[in-house]
């Protein structure tokens, strides 16, 4: 073997590489990972954008609904309790769940969302009984009064909500004509407070067919015989016993009075009579 000479070696020694930094393999090794990273994330939102794993799963969603359909998992039969007032057409509309259907696939939340919907019902529930059976309960919205604004009526519930549409149905027409009529802005949302006060009294509720809700503060009553009954904004309870105790020990209410005013002396009642009375009355 041939010596190499002095300046070889030094040539050899001067052109030899340096040595690689310690951090050189863990950053390759990083940038690998990462590099590899980025291409699966890429190829993952491609997949995804695509569709093609969504239309591969509902594929298979059908498949394997079609199968319980075959071991008898369908609807077949629909119960339905609590209907008195919603149409059954329009039930069964809403719904939106046809016979033969797998019952697996069915949504029942969303079902019972479309059923609250309607008209009349306040609240629903949508169980699957299995093989082939749903049952529907429903809460219907119970009508409290009628509201008259701007020379129109409007159906009221027991919870003050409007029901809109309530009277354009035929089924309930002959339900609410012994309903109470109500006047003024606000007056549904003040009712249920008013008719919990009426109830203490039944004889006399009985007599009332509508209340007027004045100023927002207090109500204003209109029996059965004409009379109009001013309850005061404080203590319209105190006046509406009050009232009730006069009225069975004298028969108050069956004078010729028109308007029984309770608003200014918590054991006082102004009474204004009939003027065609007083005017039949001798000089």
């Amino acid at each position: 073997m041939r010596r190499m000479t002095l300046a070889t070696r030094r040539a050899r020694q001067f052109f030899r590489r340096p040595p690689r930094p310690r951090w050189f393999r863990p950053t390759l090794y990083a940038a690998g990972g990462a590099c590899g990273l980025l291409l699966g994330a890429g190829l993952g939102v491609w997949v995804a954008s695509s569709g093609l794993v969504a239309r591969t799963g509902q594929a298979l969603r059908a498949e394997a609904l079609a199968l319980t359909v075959d071991a008898g998992l369908a609807v077949r039969q629909v119960y339905v309790d609590g209907r008195v007032r919603t149409a059954s057409a329009e039930l069964r509309d809403r719904l939106g769940i046809a016979v033969g259907e797998p019952i697996l696939g069915i949504d029942t939340d969303a079902a019972r969302t479309r059923l609250e919907q309607l008209t009349w019902v306040d609240r629903a529930s949508v169980v699957r009984m299995f093989p082939d059976s749903l049952y529907i309960r429903l809460i219907e919205r119970q009508p409290l009064a009628l509201w008259q604004r701007d020379g129109r009526f409007q159906l009221v519930d027991r919870a003050g909500r409007v029901i809109e549409g309530g009277l354009d149905d035929a089924a309930p027409a002959a339900s609410l004509r012994r309903l109470r009529v109500l006047v003024g802005e606000g007056a549904p949302g003040q009712a249920a407070r008013l008719f919990a006060l009426l109830s203490t009294e039944p004889e006399l509720s009985e007599r009332v067919v509508a209340a007027t809700w004045i100023g927002e503060r207090r109500w204003s009553l209109h029996l059965d015989n004409e009379t109009d009954v001013l309850l005061p904004e404080d203590d319209p309870l105190g006046a509406w016993r009050l009232l009730a105790a006069r009225q069975r020990d004298e028969g108050l209410l069956d004078r010729a009075v028109t308007v029984v005013d309770l608003r200014f002396l918590p054991d006082r009642i102004r009474l204004r009579l009939d003027p065609r009375v007083l005017e039949d009355q001798p000089t």
